[in-house]
């Protein structure tokens, strides 16, 4: 065999080994900085849901408190009317007893109230007075305010979020 030969064939073998050396720690150094880089970025992410959360839960526990505070003015609203109530009502029969049942949904052959040809509405058994019926106004205004109330903190609620796609 030519000497020549044998030197070129050492020098490639050599080459080889060298570059795929070199390659092998450019591939481990790439490898490397992209666990690091990601690290970072779920480093970045992790801090970045620990701070929403404690945005959100403080802006909820302020929405939740000033609800609070609403449902309490219109509990103690609607318990100063409740007492007034008796002093400018009647208790005079205001609604008879087909109306009273009709209301309460009571099952009935024919679901039409017929006319008010019998006895008066004070012989006929359930009536509901006028007091009855402003006590029935002011309840159901009581659970209207107070839905709308629970309603409009959830709206604030969302209405507050900042939007995940544009914040970084």
């Amino acid at each position: 065999m030519n000497p020549f030969f044998i030197v070129a064939l050492l020098c490639s073998v050599g080459g080889l080994l060298a570059g795929g050396g070199a390659v092998d720690m450019l591939r481990r150094a790439d490898i490397a900085i992209l666990k690091a880089s990601q690290a970072a970025a779920l480093a970045d992410a992790e801090q970045l849901y620990r701070r929403r959360l404690a945005d959100e839960q403080e802006r909820g526990f302020a929405l939740s408190d000033k609800l609070a505070k609403t449902e309490t003015q219109l509990t103690q609203r609607t318990l100063e009317v409740s007492r007034a109530l008796s002093k400018v009502t009647t208790g005079r029969a205001c609604l008879g007893n087909d109306a009273v049942r009709l209301l309460n949904r009571a099952p009935r052959d024919d679901p039409i109230v017929p006319e008010a040809a019998g006895p008066s509405a004070t012989e006929s058994g359930a009536v509901a007075t006028d007091t009855d019926v402003a006590g029935w106004i002011g309840n159901a205004q009581w659970q209207y305010d107070t839905c709308r109330a629970r309603l409009g903190a959830l709206i604030d609620f969302e209405t507050g979020r900042p939007d995940d796609r544009t914040e970084q």
